[in-house]
């Protein structure tokens, strides 16, 4: 179904209240306006006769000045008579006639000689209105309403009314019909062209008048669309200040606070996501942490078991067996206790319940004993360790800045061919310290890079419990890059691949020079 809009149904109601008005106006017209037309006219022929009696003082002559003015004024036409049939004033009289008396007998039969039309007419009106009138009955200021019809069919409306006491003379006041109905016709044919024009103009404005008002409730219906659609960047920008121009402004107000309001949910929404994330990845986390943990802690239990039923069954009767058997049992003992340490201190860097202490930590000397604790290790491998270019001091937490540097140098030595070489250095640049761990190799796939900082992964060529890995050492570097407010990385160089740590350069003391 077609809608109609609020601009055409205000059109149409205000042209149909300007059709209903113009259709009442004719329809009154053509019922009631002879009514009130013949009423008018007869009031015109009383005020007539009144004013010429009021005015009437004996003075016949200066009645008749006053007839004659009267006459030029209004298409009344008059006439003086008296009650023995002489004609004292009509208008079609010549001068010379008027006022005659005429002859005995019917005093109201034509005269011999020939007369005008006009006279002839006018004789006979002033016949017809004689012998309809009622003498008798007659009295002072008293008048007749009389219809008059010629034999021609000819009609006029007549007041017939004494002019004195005596009802020896009377006033004829009479007009006819075909000027009433001329002036009738008039009217109308004036009233329907009005009525049309009217009409029109009526038409014209309602269609201005519909615009007018309905511009501000369509740009309302248009702003409310785009609300729905959730756009609020419009406006109404009526300046009115009446109930549309309100209702305009309490729009604007409604789209300004369901902006507000979506804004907020949108973020709210945005904020729950992001936590539902969250918690799907510690999920998974927890999940994968649990997988791992257990393949990690598998193999070293089973030994465990292994040897130890080993030792109850007394397979092993020899001291040097029973020595391997124990020995064995003792090596895996201390690789679940040193993942069991590193998951706990993993977990209290994650949590943030890591208590931190800063302080002046010379790199040089802290390079100097992590190399010579793993001096055994790189000795039976034909390892050679240099930190030469390490004097620089960062103010930071001393234990977890050694843990980190004890995890690349395991790391470091783990994965370093025999004869190899690892190289340490710290530089400061542009207010950073940066600590560097160089190791000789074939370097990483570059796709891995960014994997092997994820909790027990390994690459495809470390996969092996000989490497001696927990698969946890990157993960506890990145944990403390994060709660010293740091930065680690790793990257493939020319003969090798290097480890960095990178913090604020917060040191208190700034007498110290870079070495390269």
């Amino acid at each position: 179904m077609k809608r109609r809009s609020i601009r055409f149904k205000f059109f149409v109601a205000i042209s149909a209240v300007s059709l209903v008005f113009v259709g009442v106006l004719l329809v009154l017209n053509l019922f009631f306006y002879e009514d009130y037309y013949m009423f008018m006219r007869r009031n015109e022929l009383r005020d007539a006769y009144q004013s010429i009696r009021s005015s009437y003082t004996g003075d016949m002559k200066q009645m008749l000045t006053a007839l004659d003015s009267y006459e030029s004024q209004t298409a009344i036409r008059m006439a003086v008579v008296c009650a023995d049939g002489t004609v004292l004033y009509t208008s079609f009289l010549s001068p010379n006639t008027s006022g005659q008396e005429q002859s005995a007998g019917d005093p109201f039969d034509l005269p011999d000689f020939d007369l005008f039309d006009q006279q002839r007419r006018g004789y006979t009106i002033l016949q017809s209105i004689a012998q309809t009138v009622d003498w008798n009955t007659l009295g002072d200021r008293e008048y007749q309403f009389l219809n008059v019809t010629l034999w021609d069919n000819d009609q006029y409306l007549c007041l017939a009314g004494a002019l004195d006491g005596a009802v020896d003379k009377c006033l004829f006041a009479y007009m006819p019909y075909a000027y009433i109905e001329q002036n009738s016709s008039l009217n109308l044919a004036f009233l329907i062209i009005a009525a049309g024009g009217a009409l029109l103009i009526c038409l014209a404005f309602a269609y201005l008048v519909s615009r007018q008002f309905t511009r501000p409730l369509i740009a309302m219906a248009g702003l409310a669309d785009r609300m729905s659609e959730l756009d609020f960047s419009s406006k109404y920008q009526g300046g009115s200040t009446d109930e549309v121009g309100q209702l305009g402004q309490s729009l604007n107000r409604l789209s300004a606070y369901l902006e507000q309001t979506i804004g907020e949910l949108k973020q709210s929404n945005e904020q729950l996501a992001q936590q539902i994330r969250e918690k799907e990845r510690i999920d998974n986390m927890r999940q994968e942490f649990i997988v791992n943990v257990s393949h990690e802690l598998k193999t070293p239990i089973a030994l465990i078991q292994g040897y130890a039923e080993g030792l109850t069954a007394g397979v092993a009767d020899d001291p040097e067996d029973r020595k391997y058997y124990c020995n064995t049992i003792a090596d895996e003992a201390e690789h679940m206790n040193k993942l069991v340490m590193q998951l706990l201190s993993l977990s209290r860097l994650e949590l943030g319940a890591e208590q931190t202490y800063d302080e002046d930590v010379d790199l040089h000397a802290l390079c100097a004993e992590a190399v010579h604790k793993t001096a055994v290790l790189c000795e039976s491998r034909g390892l050679t360790v240099k930190y030469d270019n390490t004097c620089v001091t960062v103010r930071t937490d001393s234990d977890l800045l050694a843990q980190v540097l004890m995890n690349y140098l395991s790391n470091a030595i783990r994965y370093t061919a025999e004869g190899g070489r690892i190289e340490i250095s710290a530089t400061r640049t542009a207010g950073r310290v940066r600590l560097t761990v160089f190791n000789e190799g074939d370097g990483l796939p570059e796709e891995e890079l960014p994997k092997i900082w994820e909790k027990f992964y390994r690459t495809d060529r470390a996969r092996t419990r000989e490497a001696g890995g927990t698969g946890i050492g990157l993960s506890l570097v990145r944990a403390i890059a994060d709660t010293l407010h740091g930065s680690c990385g790793v990257q493939n160089v020319d003969g090798g691949i290097a480890f960095w740590f990178e913090l604020a350069d917060n040191v208190s003391n700034s007498d110290d020079t870079d070495t390269e």
